[in-house]
């Protein structure tokens, strides 16, 4: 118990700081607009940039990593929207949505600054490849699924420009492949210019966990919760379990690169989730709902994992 409360009470207790913040008007909503801006613009891509700059990428990567951790989302998704389909009456738009809220964790706000905190500089090249792939991936398939629920049909090329407008205004997106670039020239940074990518760096993991507690407020518990009940297992049980099983047993990664894995799987549902389920005006309280009651239960499940893998 000392352990569990060591390792994970700092990241969750900044989340419910936010929380009570929120909840007690201690910050407003227009001052929680400025700190996610912040977060979303500035101290995430800083530390995306710094990171992916001076990573070695090329000699890092592994695509069974890759393949480990995008098969057990895509197994996550496939099996929530199939159970779905056997056991309420929604439209395949609605059940997308579902598959995506069990797949799409916070990797971003929380898994990054989490395993960044957890195992050092060693852990940015893979957390940031499950950024990277979730949404070059999930995205994409939602949207299409989407479309073709809402219409009869999919256009190929309006879901790909769609897609490709909202990954390039994606700071986390731009800012990994700027890093990436630049790494791959073999410059240093200015030392002006790094000095100020760390500031920004430094604030990210506060401020993003921060400013996750705050966007649970007024998030309400509303009908449906055998939905939301179903994406809640898949996210926080199903995806950990399936990553876990093709890292550790039928891909063979090595423990380090199985305990990011299975940690950034173990992550409660982004609110990337909520904001395409507004912008497709599908599924949107239910999914709203989701975040909600996936972020109160990872406190325990996230920290299970923690426990359970920090000692690879």
């Amino acid at each position: 118990m000392e352990t569990l409360l060591n390792v994970s009470l700092p990241f969750f207790g900044l989340i419910f700081a936010g929380l009570g913040a929120g909840y007690t008007r201690l910050i407003t909503a227009q001052a929680y607009l400025g700190l996610n801006a912040f977060v979303i613009w500035f101290a995430l891509p800083a530390m995306l940039f710094l990171k992916m700059a001076q990573a070695p990428v090329l000699e890092a990567f592994d695509p069974r990593f890759v393949a480990a951790y995008t098969g057990g989302g895509l197994v996550a998704y496939g099996l929530v929207v199939g159970l779905s389909r056997l056991l309420f009456p929604l439209q395949w738009g609605e059940r997308a949505m579902q598959g995506m809220g069990a797949s799409f964790g916070n990797v971003g706000f929380m898994g990054l600054p989490i395993l960044v905190t957890l195992f050092g500089d060693a852990a940015v090249l893979p957390a940031v490849l499950v950024i990277v792939f979730d949404h070059i991936i999930l995205i994409p398939l939602t949207t299409a699924i989407i479309e073709a629920s809402s219409s009869g049909q999919a256009s190929l090329q309006g879901i790909f420009r769609k897609v490709a407008k909202g990954m390039a205004r994606n700071p986390l997106i731009l800012s990994t492949f700027a890093g990436l670039l630049w790494g791959l020239t073999g410059l240093q940074l200015p030392v002006p210019l790094e000095a100020l990518l760390k500031l920004l760096s430094d604030a990210a993991a506060p401020c993003a966990l921060f400013a996750l507690g705050l966007t649970l407020v007024g998030r309400p518990i509303s009908e449906g919760l055998d939905q939301v009940t179903l994406t809640a297992v898949g996210k926080l049980a199903v995806h950990p379990l399936m990553v876990w099983m093709l890292s550790a047993y039928v891909l063979k990664l090595d423990p380090f690169l199985t305990a990011v894995a299975v940690i950034q799987a173990s992550m409660p549902t982004a609110a990337n989730v909520y904001i395409l389920a507004t912008a497709q005006n599908t599924f949107v309280e239910r999914t709203s709902s989701t975040i909600l009651v996936t972020t109160i239960i990872a406190t325990v499940t996230v920290s299970a994992f923690m426990v359970l893998f920090t000692a690879y």
